[in-house]
């Protein structure tokens, strides 16, 4: 029997991780796995546990987060270590270090060819006017953020424009500036799981708002990928070595442009619009995986 571990330290807060669990439980034995309780013994032999239990043991985690009760670096490194050791990991801790950069997300990309947002970023304001002056419209945003928060809208003609870059640089020390890209009010999230979209939703942003994240009270609704915009996203999730990931794509006036590409993405809203189980396709993926290694 598969033993399947969920990684999080807030499990009671958090429908997706719980959602996870229920599938991963439909498929092995399963349970929950808090960083924070990670204890590691070097001595003649060493060992890596989680309570009383070696986390050798466990034929793969589903990396949903640290716990920053405790120290976040130590807890990254014990999920290399375990990689190394050959317990897979989902994500890849290479890979979520990359998705939860908004700079190495964009700059590898845009390596790659793919189409991102200008985008500028910045530990002192020095830049930041030259910036927005030349784009008029500028989206700020935290370098290492989730869920919209500390994402706020600029414009050039605003008074105190300089004054939110301002504040926002000293609470995050380092933030991104991106062109605002006009859009029909919405974004589109892609669920890639493996190599294929197993779901994807338009998230339509409130009458007279801008943000699309759900949690902002944005409306999920069904939509249908084209061809390019799906073969845009499993690509940018293969790039980045991601299992499972959600792409976020903006609708541009000419084009379509990836705003950001989630290591541990939320799926709130899918079942509702779309019926899909993404906790199911990601446990059934796990299983596949784990199944052509034992083969």
């Amino acid at each position: 029997m598969l033993k399947i571990g969920i990684v999080t330290g807030r499990f009671s807060e958090d429908p997706t991780s719980q959602e996870l669990l229920e599938a991963a439980n439909n498929v092995g034995e399963a349970q929950v796995v808090d960083p924070i309780q990670f204890t590691v013994r070097i001595g003649d032999t060493r060992e890596i546990s989680v309570g009383k239990e070696k986390l050798t043991n466990f034929d793969v985690l589903v990396i949903r987060g640290l716990n920053f009760s405790g120290e976040p670096d130590f807890q990254f490194e014990v999920f290399e270590e375990l990689n190394k050791a050959g317990v897979l990991l989902v994500n890849s801790p290479a890979a979520i270090q990359i998705a939860e950069s908004k700079f190495l997300t964009s700059y590898i990309l845009q390596e790659k060819g793919f189409p991102v947002p200008t985008s500028l970023v910045i530990q002192r304001l020095a830049s930041a006017e030259e910036f927005i002056e030349k784009h008029k419209d500028v989206i700020a945003k935290p370098l290492y953020g989730f869920q919209g928060y500390g994402v706020i809208r600029v414009k050039s003609s605003e008074r105190d424009a300089m004054g939110r870059i301002k504040r926002l640089l000293s609470e995050f020390k380092c933030i991104c500036l991106q062109e605002y890209i006009p859009n029909p009010g919405r974004d589109i999230r892609a669920f890639v799981v493996g190599e294929e979209v197993v779901a994807s939703i338009y998230r339509v942003a409130k009458v007279g708002r801008w943000k699309t994240n759900i949690r902002a009270g944005a409306e999920p609704t069904v939509c249908r990928l084209t061809n390019s915009q799906r073969k845009m996203a499993v690509q940018a999730s293969r790039i980045l070595g991601l299992d499972y990931t959600g792409v976020d794509i903006i609708e541009g006036p000419e084009r379509d442009y990836i705003l950001e590409v989630n290591g541990a993405p939320a799926w709130a809203g899918v079942m509702e619009a779309t019926g899909r189980n993404v906790a199911e396709d990601i446990i059934n993926y796990v299983a596949r995986r784990l199944g052509r290694r034992a083969g």
